[in-house]
């Protein structure tokens, strides 16, 4: 046995503090309290032995606590201090808490994710064609992540009605629907804005897109709090207190600065990386009463699509944060409470990408073969040098689903295409037999699929 290891076990004499059952790291003060680290043993706790989990993922104290006693057993305080010094963090360009330490950052642990990104989005790997992604991918898709958006703050509405909604253009029945509409305008108005810098008005003018018509907590839309703000658990425990009210304009100054400047050679911050800080930066500093989140995830989008990732639009980020919601929020206090480590929620939500994007390439490589195997069904029938491509998609609906209805709108949102375009291939395919309609509202149609769509489609010989 070693001399080190026959000292004393470093035992704080108090608790240490948790957050939502997530033991804080020793302070700097207690790590000096046991005396001297030997240099021999700080070389031993190297990032890469002892700085991640079985799968990679960047361990903060309370993971690594529970971890490694035949390596440090009673010297845990040492080896976290010695991890620490060793993970090459350096500071988050200039982004600073409300009370000026800087944020930082282990750019060591997070470089392997860019290539899978710059891999996945492009959707390479599947083989789909020029006019496959025209097809695939569409508005309709948008409709996901407004959807789930909303969901993840509480709005209880089934994705078939929130989808119905937001493609027959009706009015919202109720705060959840409504909630749902506003995310649609707000994933609109970031795809109209790409032009413009990042600056407060502009976050401003988000926030009340997003809670304009619904918003709690007398929260004024698009107005900047003045009061202080907790973010609480359901069983009541504060997880975050949010900046004062008078240093959320210096932040926010801050944040836009970062945002606009071009993070280039050794300064080099990918840019779904610094979208992911952005995000981030919103959920700390908690700049309004109500929408915080939505804000926040939203400028996320704006900020990857301004910079080259505009297929991240057609995934929904939000449907597997709904999934990993306690996961979240933990990844926000890991980083709190280790010194502004940026890596844990950076990381958390590149993992959250790189799985979206995995799934999506799934989704559209079955979309292609889907597709292929209905065109090959198609071709069997008599009527099939009439169809178009966007008149075989509404016909595969239509064949799942009889009585179905469509409307114009969702024609023209699954296709890209102009409402007379879309009011067009609708048309056809009632005066081929293959749809029926009837006048709803004013002079709008809606059609719908007929019971007997098979047999017209494939008259008996």
């Amino acid at each position: 046995m070693s001399k080190i290891e026959e000292e004393s076990p470093q035992i704080p004499k108090f608790r240490r503090k948790t957050t939502d059952a997530i033991q804080h790291p020793p302070t700097f003060e207690e790590y000096k309290s046991y005396g001297d680290m030997p240099f021999d043993f700080m070389r031993k706790v190297t990032a890469k032995k002892y700085g991640f989990s079985s799968k990679g993922i960047y361990l903060h104290w309370h993971d690594f606590n529970h971890r490694f006693d035949k390596d440090f057993k009673n010297k845990k305080v040492w080896a976290w201090w010695a991890l620490h010094f060793n993970r090459g963090l350096e500071q988050h360009d200039n982004l600073t808490s409300e009370y000026g330490s800087r944020f930082i950052w282990s750019p060591n642990a997070l470089n392997h994710y860019p290539p899978k990104i710059e891999k996945l989005y492009r959707f390479e790997h599947t083989g789909i064609t020029s006019d496959q992604k025209r097809h695939l991918l569409v508005k309709s898709l948008i409709m996901e992540e407004a959807i789930t958006s909303a969901q993840l703050e509480g709005a209880a509405t089934t994705r078939a009605v929130a989808k119905e909604l937001l493609s027959s253009g009706r009015e919202p029945a109720d705060d959840s629907e409504t909630m749902i509409l506003s995310n649609w305008n707000l994933m609109q108005y970031a795809l109209d804005n790409l032009d413009r810098n990042l600056d407060i008005e502009l976050i401003q003018e988000f926030n009340h897109i997003a809670t304009e018509k619904v918003s709690e907590n007398e929260h004024i839309p698009g107005v900047v709090r003045d009061k202080i703000i907790n973010v609480v658990k359901s069983d009541g425990e504060v997880t975050h207190t949010a900046p004062v009210p008078s240093e959320i304009h210096r932040l926010l100054e801050g944040l836009c600065v970062y945002a606009n400047t071009e993070h280039t050679n050794i300064e080099y911050i990918h840019p779904v990386i610094k979208a992911i800080v952005i995000h981030f930066m919103i959920g700390y500093i908690h700049p309004f009463l109500d929408g915080n989140g939505r804000t926040a995830r939203a400028l996320f989008y704006w900020y990857a699509i301004k910079y080259g990732y505009e297929n991240l639009q057609y995934i929904s980020i939000s449907a597997l944060l709904k999934k990993k919601v306690n996961h979240y929020g933990r990844a926000y206090i890991r980083t709190e409470t280790d010194q502004f480590d940026l890596t844990y929620f950076i990381q958390f939500n590149l993992e959250i990408i790189v799985s979206a994007l995995g799934d999506f390439s799934s989704y559209i490589q079955n979309k292609i073969d889907e597709n292929r195997r209905i065109v090959e069904r198609l071709s069997e029938s008599p009527l099939y040098g009439h169809f178009q491509r966007q008149h075989i998609d509404i016909i595969s609906k239509a064949l799942k689903n009889p009585g179905r209805e469509f409307s114009v709108k969702e024609v023209e949102q699954d296709n890209n295409v102009s409402s007379t375009a879309a009011r067009g291939y609708l048309d056809k395919l009632y005066k081929l037999g293959l749809l029926l309609k009837y006048k709803s509202k004013g002079n709008k149609y809606t059609y719908f699929a007929p019971a007997k769509l098979q047999q017209t489609l494939f008259p008996r010989k």
